[in-house]
């Protein structure tokens, strides 16, 4: 897609929707109808190499380290949209990188996801430290291969969260949940026990559409209450040039092979600087 064919996007606003609330929704940035086949196609390799909870959940890791070579042009546009791109460059600088695209396929009946933001978060959360307000360590597109609505579980933003302190919860070495403090452990409790006062907001959108949000958005994935609706997408995460994806985010799934890699546009290899075979202590996880 050309960017000034994108174009019924405006990017001033969308960058400005980005600072201000911490996301931004981006509708038809893919054809509908390739949108449905990409979820198609990974809904198979979900089921053949991929993950679940046993609860309608399925999961699968960096989707071009399973898709044939013939394949990966059908699905780059997941990753290098241009429109995608130039609010990545706008947010993360020169030389960021990419993760994997991973699949996260909510199929009806399962439930709600906790509130969370995403990583590093955590650990600044876990190690009671302050959270640096001036970064933006990942900044990730959720795309919808299929339509995401309120009752097949889209995903569930706190606008303007960026700016709070991390919401993630863990145990303690007494089975006892701990929060980063009080006011995280109030407003959490507010929200999850049924939000009364609206304070979320459900990333609804078409097949095609994608919702872009900062990672230290509180958010979370909606129950899929339907009975036959799939809600399948693609997260595509994007970092800046200087954290390592293993040691610096945790995230050796994100990692394409190799191989994979190399077989890639330059576009894709530029921003792909780690691959597996960087970290032989993984070769064997």
């Amino acid at each position: 897609m050309d960017l000034e064919k994108a174009s019924e996007i405006d990017l001033n606003k969308a960058k400005l929707q980005l600072d201000e609330y911490g996301y931004v929704l981006l509708p038809n940035l893919i054809p509908r109808a390739d949108a449905l086949a990409m979820g198609e196609r990974l809904k198979e390799l979900s089921l053949q190499h991929g993950d679940s909870d046993g609860k309608g959940y399925h999961g699968l890791p960096c989707v071009y380290n399973y898709l044939n070579p013939e394949e990966y042009e059908f699905f780059l546009p997941l990753a290098i949209n241009p429109v995608v791109l130039e609010l990545a460059h706008y947010t993360l600088g020169e030389g960021y990188q990419m993760g994997g695209s991973g699949v996260v396929w909510r199929q009806p009946g399962v439930p709600m996801g906790p509130l969370h933001a995403d990583v590093p978060m955590g650990w600044f959360a876990q190690q009671k430290l302050p959270v640096p307000r001036n970064v933006c360590f990942v900044l990730s597109i959720n795309w919808m291969l299929t339509d995401f609505t309120q009752d097949n579980g889209g995903t569930q933003f706190l606008p303007m969260s960026h700016r709070l302190d991390v919401p993630n919860m863990w145990l303690d070495d007494s089975g006892n949940p701990c929060f980063m403090n009080d006011r995280v452990r109030l407003l959490r409790e507010e929200i999850e026990g049924g939000d009364p006062s609206g304070r979320l907001k459900i990333a609804e959108g078409t097949a095609g559409s994608g919702v872009l949000f900062h990672g230290a958005m509180w958010h979370r994935a909606g129950a899929n209450v339907t009975k036959d609706q799939q809600r399948v997408g693609v997260i595509t995460p994007y970092y800046p040039q200087w954290v390592d994806p293993v040691h610096g985010l945790g995230m050796p799934q994100a990692l394409m092979r190799r191989d994979v890699r190399d077989g890639m546009p330059e576009q894709i290899r530029r921003m792909n600087l780690h691959v597996v075979e960087n970290y032989p202590h993984l070769q064997d996880a």
